[in-house]
């Protein structure tokens, strides 16, 4: 699990007039919305004595989340601003504060930046122009893995599965002649252009779904992914003007659990008496990737190479694996699991925000110890070894001694 990344804690239209607890990166946070209706997140556990914050209220100001134990309170930047029991004129020490995230509601979702960065430094949420175009019809769902969302990432970018796992997408017998025409590779994310030869399509009133594409008709499909909300976007061409464009933001509860926040949007059919149909296709996807995703082992995504093969159809998963290790060896944004769980039950530990980045470089301190993190490598051998494999895949004809096949 990283850190210094947005990740989508909820649905926009979850969050109302009540407190709502979300879980990211295996740490509680509570969601609430102020007086202007804007959602503020904080850190879940009241300093006091460990009350959790998401039971309680929001106070008649619309200013402050109360805790439910003693009634403290915290405002939208994390700091305590009242503690009843000790009366009106008490004045607040400074370091009674709780991480505070930066926040902001796009495409009906509640991303959290889970991090201290400042604004300027941070990676873009992905877009979505398709979300309040009216030329496109959306549909939203969620499904909730017992995976890794590193692993759910590597398998929604995954063009060659689609043979296999989905018949709606593919034919073992075409999976020879699907084929990657195109690669684009940036720092936080990266794009491919597929071409894929699938079944024609089934079902419909009077089964009108035939007449988009003839049977392993050449059809181009363009999967994205980006770091921030480990999303993955995938554009299907169907046919001229008749597009489907699904954006998964996959977020990491916890090492174990991962919730996909989904939508499907199409450019043709745009009624709602297609709708039905449309989330049905769509859940029957995301049901038959679990059932590989979640059977997969290891569990978390492999370290190197070395024990795995990887041939040329791996190559745009392999910008992904890429990036996402820069972060890890070069930046040092891992939890580190290992040492968090020293402390499971016996001390809070969060994600350090931005507030208190900005406490640290006041000379204030804080109450709650930092989550402890993976130092970033001072050797980058092993990194350089991984650039190297990932180079052999994504270049034509290359081939490596004992990982990649040709």
């Amino acid at each position: 699990m990283i850190i210094n990344l947005w990740y989508v804690a909820e649905w926009a239209d979850a969050v109302k007039d009540k407190p709502v607890k979300a879980k990211v990166l295996g740490q509680d946070l509570v969601l609430f919305r102020d007086l202007e209706g804007k959602v503020k997140c904080l850190s879940n556990v009241c300093l006091h004595r460990g009350g959790s914050l998401s039971q309680g209220w929001v106070n008649e100001k619309k200013d402050c989340v109360v805790c439910p134990y003693h009634g403290w309170e915290y405002n939208g930047k994390g700091k305590c601003s009242k503690i009843p029991s000790e009366g009106d004129n008490f004045e607040v020490p400074p370091r009674f504060k709780v991480d505070s995230y930066p926040v902001e509601e796009k495409y009906g979702m509640i991303w959290v930046f889970m991090g201290d960065l400042p604004e300027e430094e941070r990676f873009p949420i992905p877009p979505l122009p398709q979300y309040d175009d009216p030329n496109w019809r959306g549909l939203k769902t969620e499904y909730t893995w017992k995976a890794e969302a590193s692993r759910i990432v590597e398998n929604g970018i995954d063009i060659a599965h689609a043979s296999f796992v989905h018949p709606v997408f593919g034919y073992p017998s075409t999976a020879p002649d699907n084929y990657i025409d195109e690669v684009e590779k940036h720092e936080w994310w990266g794009r491919s252009t597929n071409v894929m030869f699938p079944p024609q399509l089934k079902g419909g009133l009077f089964g009108w779904r035939k007449l988009i594409r003839k049977d392993k008709q050449e059809t181009r499909v363009h999967p994205e992914w980006h770091l921030p909300g480990m999303t993955v976007k995938i554009q299907i061409d169907l046919r001229p003007g008749w597009q489907i464009v699904m954006f998964d933001a996959n977020t990491p509860v916890d090492e174990h659990t991962t919730r996909t926040f989904a939508w499907q949007f199409r450019s043709f059919m745009k009624l709602k008496a297609f709708d039905k149909g449309s989330i049905q296709r769509l859940n029957t996807i995301l049901l038959e990737d679990a059932a590989i995703v979640e059977a997969s082992n290891p569990y978390y995504l492999p370290e190197t190479l070395a024990n795995e093969v990887s041939v040329k159809s791996d190559k745009f998963m392999s910008t992904f694996r890429m990036a996402r290790r820069k972060l890890i060896e070069e930046k040092g944004w891992e939890i580190d699991l290992d040492a968090r769980d020293t402390y499971k039950g016996r001390k809070v530990l969060t994600i350090p925000s931005p507030t208190r980045r900005e406490a640290y470089e006041n000379g204030q301190k804080w109450v709650f110890e930092k989550m402890p993190t993976v130092p970033a490598l001072k050797e980058k051998a092993v990194l350089k070894d991984f650039e190297k494999q990932v180079s052999e895949l994504t270049t034509e004809g290359a081939n490596s001694e004992e990982t990649i096949v040709d």
